[in-house]
């Protein structure tokens, strides 16, 4: 018999504790970005030290953005994420605008880039294989997007299966890679074989600093991923802002620590931008057979921000269709497994049409200023929260540092954003038109009556 405090909203159970609310923000953060963004950062800024500052930097981004969600996940506990904060908060359009961004962009795109970097480093167990090779002649469909498609299906079949199940799964994850890199970079210089003269030295640039901080960001997005299960969190006002900031803060000290490897371990000749640093870095430190089992762990690292990502972004597409603004498919749980199924396959087919296309370093642009803009906006609604507690006496998470923390987020966003149109304007003017197209999808569907609220029933 489940007890009354055990169901969220709308029949969601409350089964997630600290670490597994902590899990998912690693896993969702620790995959694709760290072990293939490096190479670009270095291409784009041309010096270690300065490339250092460039993780730096996202990682305070991150933090700042971390501080400011734990304060409105404890005020508004529910599924969503960002839809529900902005949709209370800013109205119904701007709630939708923040939903469509997290379908295309914040979840599908991501999903099918990490889908990507997951086949390219699976591929150095096969030197046959060339996964660039097209599978369907004339169609652009290459070999490692059908792999990424493949992971992806097989993940979304997994978190169907329920919320305490996905929770476990990241937990082992989360465990696994974390484990793995410490071992990996303390392994890593105690071998000898690189030099720490190379973190000071020059490499040739594009001069693309502000892309690199975008390209950046998307390495660190996922740092609020436990907000988009908070109507599954087990006591929120204090698991919340527990997972989020403690889950970031390792990730921050994680990245810093294997930028610090890979410089030391790659020759500045042999920097160039590429998916597989990671593997570049273990043949020179480990050796062929050493680099084997480093690309192993990256697998596993991608894969588990490809899990995280496949379980939280249907939360957002459930809470919208509650709100009568997606399909009310979307919003209805399955009777045994009781998570948003219909929500978890729309999700996976669209990151899977993505992914089979190949192209990684635009999606890593795009997604990367689509996910800048969409953290602006909600980090800007701490703005618009009382000050004063509640009426019942509950105690929320108050963002430290307040009004100057969110502002710091602000700034720098709105920098890395405009500079990212200057120096790269196709993928970023790209979010830009995504944006625009979910307004006129909006005012369209409201005019014809696309939008009604999910009835409470469930898939069986």
């Amino acid at each position: 018999m489940k007890l009354a405090e055990d169901v969220g909203e709308h029949g969601l159970r409350r089964a997630l504790g600290v670490w597994g609310a902590t899990a998912f923000v690693v896993t969702n953060m620790v995959g694709t970005g760290i072990f293939t963004v490096p190479a670009f950062v270095i291409s784009a800024v041309g010096n270690g030290l300065e490339a250092l500052g460039v993780w730096l930097v996202g990682g305070g981004l991150a933090l700042s953005g971390a501080l400011c969600y734990a304060e409105l996940a404890t005020r508004m506990p529910a599924a969503g994420g960002e839809y529900f904060y902005l949709t209370r908060i800013y109205g119904r359009l701007v709630g939708f605008l923040s939903g469509w961004i997290s379908f295309l962009v914040g979840f599908s795109a991501a999903i099918a880039a990490a889908a990507l970097g997951a086949a390219a480093y699976a591929s150095t167990f096969f030197p046959g294989w060339d996964r660039s090779q097209p599978l369907i002649e004339g169609l652009g469909v290459t070999q490692g997007g059908a792999v990424a498609a493949g992971l992806v299906a097989l993940l979304a079949v997994f978190h169907s299966a329920g919320v305490r199940p996905s929770g476990r799964l990241q937990t082992v994850m989360a465990a696994l890679v974390i484990g793995s890199i410490l071992l990996f970079v303390a392994g890593g210089v105690g071998t000898g074989r690189g030099d720490w003269g190379r973190v000071t030295q020059e490499f040739s640039a594009t001069g693309f600093w502000w892309v690199a901080l975008i390209q950046v960001s998307f390495a660190y997005s996922g740092w609020n991923a436990a907000t988009y299960l908070a109507g599954e969190v087990v006591d929120p006002r204090r698991t919340l802002p527990r997972a989020l900031i403690g889950g970031t803060l390792a990730v921050v000290l994680l990245y810093l620590s294997l930028n610090l490897l890979f410089l030391y371990a790659i020759p500045v000749g042999e920097w160039a931008p590429t998916i597989t640093v990671g593997t570049m870095a273990a043949e020179r430190l480990f050796g062929p057979v050493g680099a084997s089992i480093v690309s192993a762990m990256i697998t596993v690292a991608i894969l588990g921000s490809v899990s995280a990502m496949t379980a939280a972004g249907p939360r957002v597409y459930y809470a919208m269709a509650k709100d009568g603004l997606a399909p009310a498919v979307f919003g209805r749980l399955h009777g045994r497994s009781h998570v948003p199924v219909a929500a978890i396959i729309a999700q996976a087919v669209a990151s899977m049409i993505l992914a089979v296309t190949g192209a990684f370093e635009s999606l890593l642009t795009y997604v990367g200023s689509a996910l800048l803009l969409l953290a602006g906006v909600t980090v800007a609604a701490v703005y618009r929260l009382p000050r004063s507690e509640a009426r019942d006496g509950a105690r929320f998470f108050r963002t430290p540092g307040y009004p100057v923390t969110p502002a710091i987020f602000l700034v720098l966003m709105a920098v890395a954003w405009f500079q990212g149109v200057k120096e790269r304007p196709v993928p970023t003017g790209a979010a830009l038109l995504t944006i625009v197209a979910g307004v006129v999808i909006y005012y369209l569907g409201s005019a014809r009556g696309w939008f009604t609220k999910a009835e409470g029933g469930s898939l069986e």
